[in-house]
């Protein structure tokens, strides 16, 4: 490659340290072997680009470079950042440096993987990267960026009405390894968009004064002229205070109640359930559901199941990386579902608490589990049907919906979870 390497981006210098330590976690992190011909090239492309989409005092040089691929990587970067769809990737990629970093290390590997095709192409020894390579690496890359995103969004739990969740999320390596396996699976990406759509559109939480304990939740104050509801420190107040709130009410605490449980999912992953719209239906909620139980502080436990229960899943990457890309298989056995779902809330000392089990299925089992369900258990089941019917089913649900495979029946489903 004809002229020397020169960094194509302004605000942060090349021969800063930050720059440096950048590119070099970038080389770290791809691990792969850079085409020897272009490889400073490639390096340098990709730290720009990291900069470009993390920093807010990054812009592309108007200078023309010297070297003849990163020319065409400037004009790429300079296009782009005019673009509607940059601008919104930099909403969520500023200071966000899992998703530059993601965005980067893909378009080394597709860079690299590009040049050393045209290189085989061409038969030569020198790749000739050009503008065409380049925007396909950068299309590639934003492709996969997309996705990670809305991974990310599930996993971090930014919910609507500014709530956030737990706090912990994915490494850069998990994020990547998640997206990969993802982009290979029909209608991942739809899952996702349709699971982070569901939740985003909900109605905002109303905002309530809380407070937690050991032993249960308050649901909020209010005001009262009962003294034995009344807080301690409405008591302490001066002798004006205290005849004034005695006519207008004092702050009193609401009935205490339950510690909010866990959210257990099961979902039928049969070969019946493979027909038309179920699984891009079922999947996106249950995805949903798992985003609602962060932002309401609830354990959230999910298994599938066909002709009899699989693996109980419970972290974030797993409950992710399992809903998009496990397979459907034949049989089912609801009832088996049930009372491992029981038994799991039991093992897990939390059967005691408003634990609500959500079973998602087209009901193609006989179900006879009369002496599981009481009606006085604290364990609500909620049976979302799927183009079928089951009397077994129904009679031992607390509540009995019918699914409408589309947006509208999805929210039903959220709104009717979120309220118990």
């Amino acid at each position: 490659m004809e002229n020397s390497t020169k960094s194509n981006i302004t605000g942060i210098p090349e021969n800063s340290s930050v720059y440096r330590i950048t590119m070099e976690r970038l080389v770290r992190r791809v691990n792969i072997n850079l085409d020897r011909n272009t490889a400073e090239e490639i390096k340098t492309a990709a730290s720009d680009l990291y900069f470009l989409f993390y920093s807010g005092i990054t812009g592309v040089s108007r200078t023309r470079n010297k070297n003849e691929f990163m020319e065409s990587v400037r004009l790429k970067m300079e296009y782009m950042t005019k673009t509607k769809d940059f601008n919104q990737a930099k909403t969520y990629s500023m200071l966000n440096d899992r998703l530059s970093m993601l965005y980067s290390i893909n378009f080394m590997k597709e860079l690299n993987s590009n040049a050393k095709k045209n290189m085989n192409r061409n038969g030569n020894s020198d790749p000739s990267l050009n503008s065409k390579t380049v925007e396909k690496s950068m299309e590639d890359a934003s492709r996969k960026m997309e996705t990670a995103h809305e991974i990310e969004k599930i996993v971090k739990d930014r919910t609507p009405g500014g709530s956030t969740g737990q706090k912990e999320g994915l490494s850069v390596e998990s994020l990547i390894d998640l997206t990969d396996r993802a982009m290979n699976v029909e209608n991942a990406d739809k899952i996702l968009t349709m699971a982070n759509k569901l939740v985003d559109i909900m109605p905002r939480y109303t905002k309530k004064m809380r407070a937690y304990s050991n032993t249960g939740e308050l649901a909020g104050y209010y005001k009262t002229r009962h003294i034995s509801n009344v807080l301690s420190r409405e008591l302490a107040m001066p002798d004006e205070i205290f005849y004034s709130k005695m006519i207008n009410g004092f702050t009193g605490k609401e009935k205490r109640l339950l510690s909010p449980g866990a959210y257990y999912v099961l979902l039928d992953k049969s070969g019946s359930m493979y027909e038309g719209d179920k699984t891009l239906w079922s999947r996106s909620v249950a995805l949903a559901l798992f985003r609602i139980a962060r932002s309401k502080r609830r354990k959230y436990f999910f298994r599938f199941f066909d002709n009899k229960p699989h693996d109980l899943l419970y972290s974030p990457l797993d409950i992710v990386d399992n809903i998009l890309t496990v397979e459907a298989n034949k049989g089912t056995c609801i009832e088996c579902a049930l009372r491992t779902a029981l038994k799991d809330l039991e093992n897990g000392h939390i059967a005691d608490e408003t634990n609500t089990i959500i079973i998602i299925t087209d009901g193609e089992d006989r179900v006879n589990a009369d002496d599981i369900f009481r009606k006085d258990s604290r364990t609500k089941l909620i049976t979302v049907m799927i183009n079928g019917y089951n009397e077994g089913l129904k009679k031992i649900s607390t509540s009995y919906m019918d699914a409408k495979l589309n947006q509208s029946g999805a929210l039903e489903l959220l709104e009717l979870a979120r309220s118990v």
